[in-house]
């Protein structure tokens, strides 16, 4: 998904109060179109459908799953007239199809280790649907949740698979959550997030940081990569942060808290979790519900998206009271750690006898780190509890030249840069970077150290280093969010409800009590006490205003402010197409008072800056900082002085 439209969503301004936040609050408003536009667009998906069932056909996974995302993106806001016209309507059945058989691929036997199930699964029925609730209403005794619960017949039928068929994945998910549970735990109640939440990660990865899937999410919780930057995590040759248990966690936290912001509702936020934001959002708008369980019986949801709240249910509630279902779990030690400051690029090896251990135990708490050792700069390293003050010690009387177990190559005649790198499974970068070296210096005779290759495959490095199609988001503070409602009779006090059994198929689903303030949350209607508009956020202000000065455009507003691009654009739609000098530009509210960084007229140059570094601190771009300048090369001496405005 382009980062920019996944941003929209994501990055999108709080809604202003009401009982239930409606999606279309965070939707930048779209110009009507016209039939010519509309032939244009139904052009355009033709071509990418037709794109995604050739690369399948070339067995190209991945090239499919990028146009069968990138049609997915195109359609997401498509009104509902267009989207019902017969031609689209085959377009996106042929799309649904490639996305279900590259699902069906995904979790085929051994290339996922999560549990998302792409098949359609039985419901159990009769005696066996009797049998099973009796056994849920014997193990759930005395035990609260602070996720709503819906005991129908298809979350039985998954409470009955994981303690049977699927007996063998949940004790060993379990048991790998034994050592991350505690950490989960804390983590979610300092975002506000329900901690029964932490058995989503049963379903995405099986508590693997090392998973995997064919559309390239990673780690725990299965972030994209695109998904993974917009809400911090970093990814490089050296390191690569959606593996790192602590940080992922994190973000998986503040992602959950957004989508159920977006939703108004725990199952629709983690059915969007799993599908995205605009997936979930086009089926609610073609369904004309924001019940779940209407939803999945639409076709507008993949089989998978269908499975994942029954599957999500079950895994709470065997997770809770593994025993009490027939699982045996082996318990690992707790995620537990000291951190140490290592201040140059180190071996793990080097590092490991520091610490009185051993190099797998050191890659075992640092997940994230793809090499033998830690990347080029400042790393906090995580060791076991009690070593870091030896490990720190051990350093200090280190020399240099003893903190690598790295190969020494000298360069020869008639080597290059990329030939070099090639040679020893290395890019470019890497090789520069193990040596502090530029391009310029890489030349005969130059002694290398030569880094091992990474563990693991790392993919897309040209999207990484911003030489892909897509650039990604640059480093930013996330936006703050509102706080979620709390129980006001404290965590301890909540009683839990009388579970009522109804076998009826017509009946409503039956409902464990939530620990959520008015108890379960209803899936046609958010009550007004549980919506995020209860979280006392206040009424947006009044929006400022400021004046579009030569050469501004809205992205370079929305850097200099630090607002999100999505909400300027929806502020000034007349100025998405075309910004003329001296334009007012609406800016969100409470930024008033932040002045532009262009307001200042000059900046003297500290030793060691560059220009990318100073366009970056005061929210202009490089170029245009050169064009201001009459700079005809990017190298900076210290004391002079740069103009940070045209003239």
């Amino acid at each position: 998904m382009p980062i920019l439209v996944l941003a929209t969503f994501l990055w999108g301004a709080a809604p202003a109060q009401s009982p239930a936040p409606t999606p279309q609050a965070y939707v930048a408003t779209v110009p009507a179109r016209s039939a010519e536009s509309d032939a244009t667009r139904i052009q355009q998906l033709r071509a990418l459908v037709g794109a995604a069932e050739a690369a399948l056909e070339a067995d190209d996974d991945e090239k499919a799953g990028a146009r069968a995302e990138e049609a997915d993106v195109l359609t997401a806001d498509w009104p509902l007239q267009l989207l019902e016209q017969a031609e689209v309507q085959g377009l996106l059945q042929r799309l649904k199809d490639v996305q279900e058989q590259l699902a069906e691929e995904e979790t085929a036997p051994g290339s996922e280790p999560g549990l998302k199930a792409p098949e359609e699964v039985v419901s159990i029925t009769g005696d066996e649907l009797r049998a099973e609730l009796e056994l849920v209403r014997s193990a759930e005794l005395g035990t609260t949740y602070d996720y709503p619960i819906d005991l129908n017949d298809k979350v039985l039928t998954w409470v009955s698979l994981f303690s049977s068929t699927k007996r063998g994945f949940m004790e060993n998910a379990l048991g790998r959550a034994s050592q991350y549970m505690p950490m989960i735990r804390q983590v979610f109640a300092e975002e506000g997030v329900p901690s029964d939440l932490a058995y989503l990660a049963v379903i995405e990865s099986g508590f693997r940081n090392e998973a995997k899937s064919k559309a390239k999410a990673v780690g725990m919780w299965q972030f994209i990569r695109s998904t993974g930057r917009i809400y911090g995590l970093k990814g490089n040759a050296w390191l690569e942060e959606r593996r790192d248990p602590v940080k992922a966690t994190r973000a998986a936290a503040r992602y959950l808290k957004r989508l159920y912001e977006i939703t108004g509702d725990w199952y629709l936020a983690a059915s969007s979790y799993n599908a995205g934001p605009l997936t979930l959002e086009r089926a609610i708008q073609n369904m004309g519900t924001r019940n779940f369980w209407d939803l999945s019986r639409s076709r507008w949801l993949r089989t998978e998206t269908k499975n994942y709240i029954p599957e999500l249910c079950a895994a709470i509630l065997v997770g809770r009271n593994p025993e009490r279902y027939g699982l045996h779990i082996a318990p690992l030690v707790p995620y537990t750690y000291e951190a140490v400051t290592v201040s140059n690029m180190t071996s793990l090896t080097v590092l490991a006898r520091c610490a009185g251990t051993d190099a797998a135990t050191l890659k075992g708490l640092n997940p994230e780190l793809l090499r033998g050792s830690t990347p080029p700069g400042t790393y906090q390293l995580r060791v076991p509890p009690g070593k870091a003050m030896d490990c720190l010690r051990q350093l200090a009387r280190m020399p240099a030249a003893q903190r690598l177990d790295f190969k020494n190559y000298t360069v020869r005649k008639g080597d290059t840069l990329a030939k070099v790198a090639r040679r020893f499974k290395l890019s470019p970068d890497d090789l520069l970077d193990a040596n502090d070296l530029t391009p310029k210096q890489f030349k005969p005779g130059k002694r290398l150290l030569v880094p091992p290759p990474p563990v693991i495959t790392v993919e897309d490095q040209d999207l990484a280093s911003g030489k892909g199609s897509v650039k990604p988001l640059g480093d930013r503070p996330l936006a703050p969010l509102p706080a979620m409602p709390h129980d006001k009779e404290g965590p301890g006090d909540a009683q839990p409800e009388e579970i009522r059994p109804s076998l009826d198929p017509a009946s409503s689903p039956l409902t464990v009590a939530a620990g959520v303030p008015a108890g379960p949350l209803s899936k046609d209607k958010v009550p007004a006490e549980t919506g995020p508009s209860a979280a006392g956020v206040p009424a947006p202000a009044t929006p400022a205003m400021v004046r579009a000065r030569p050469g501004d455009t809205l992205a370079k507003l929305a850097r200099s402010h630090q607002v999100s691009l999505s909400e300027l654009m929806r502020l000034n739609p007349e100025a998405v197409k075309v910004l003329h000098t001296g334009d007012a530009v609406r800016l969100p509210g409470g930024v008033a008072a932040a002045k532009p960084a262009s307001v200042l007229r000059s900046h003297r140059v500290q030793k060691g800056e560059t220009l990318v570094g100073i366009a970056r601190k005061y929210g202009v771009d490089p170029a245009d900082l050169k064009a201001w300048n009459g700079l005809k090369e990017k190298r900076l001496q210290a004391g002079q002085r740069l103009r940070l405005t045209p003239r």
